[in-house]
């Protein structure tokens, strides 16, 4: 399998190049201000790139997305419950003036809870995540989990941006999709450095108990 993270923008945005050597195809998640760059690794990658998929679609994380669709010629995919927080991108590109102009892309298809996402002869299953925002998701293959602002090392994404819930069903869909997955697999997160299931199960404290916000 073949990972590349494209960190970058003015939030310092982790996007992720997915791919299988074997079969040369990826996909793209979270393009967002630092598309250039993302293009760039792209190309330099060689892969043949199906499809982009967002974990969510706040700002930092779509910026780029049209882009990326028209340069690379493929369909965008979210949760459906993420289309509204979607809806409300051009609301946010007025509160965050530094994107500039921000054209929404248009949604190709969905992925849902269960759903496998093909890269070539790989899978990555989704999982929804809610909290961050209501239409979260995680994407799992093999030993590696993408999980955009639900999960980061030593913390765990706000709740009090547009499409956010709870702490408390933000931290539940932590602990009842992502912990119980293998110790050994490695979290790579929307923003910050990469950590580990066992990691965050033993030292992050909304995982813990170390906040209480119930």
């Amino acid at each position: 399998m073949i990972l590349r993270c494209i960190p970058g923008g003015i939030f310092l945005t982790n996007c992720y190049i997915l791919g299988d050597e074997k079969t040369n195809e990826g996909i793209l998640i979270d393009p967002g201000e630092q598309i250039d760059d993302i293009l760039r690794e792209v190309e330099k990658s060689g892969l043949d790139i199906t499809k982009i998929v967002n974990t969510h679609t706040h700002i930092d994380h779509v910026a780029g997305a049209e882009k990326a669709k028209k340069a690379l010629g493929v369909g965008f995919y979210i949760h459906p419950e993420e289309v509204p927080v979607l809806e409300l991108l051009p609301e946010s590109a007025q509160r965050f003036p530094q994107f500039g102009e921000v054209e929404v892309p248009e949604v190709e298809g969905f992925v849902e809870e269960g759903d496998e996402v093909e890269i070539g002869g790989l899978r990555a299953k989704v999982l929804h995540t809610p909290g961050h925002t209501w239409g979260s998701i995680c994407l799992v293959i093999d030993d590696v989990v993408i999980s955009g602002d639900t999960l980061f090392a030593g913390s765990v994404g706000r709740v009090d941006l547009t499409g956010g819930t709870s702490m408390a069903e933000l931290v539940g869909s932590i602990k009842a999709k992502l912990m119980p997955l293998p110790d050994s697999y490695k979290v790579y997160p929307g923003h910050g450095p990469s950590t580990t299931i066992e990691i965050e199960r033993k030292s992050n404290p909304f995982i813990t108990g170390g906040f209480s916000f119930f």
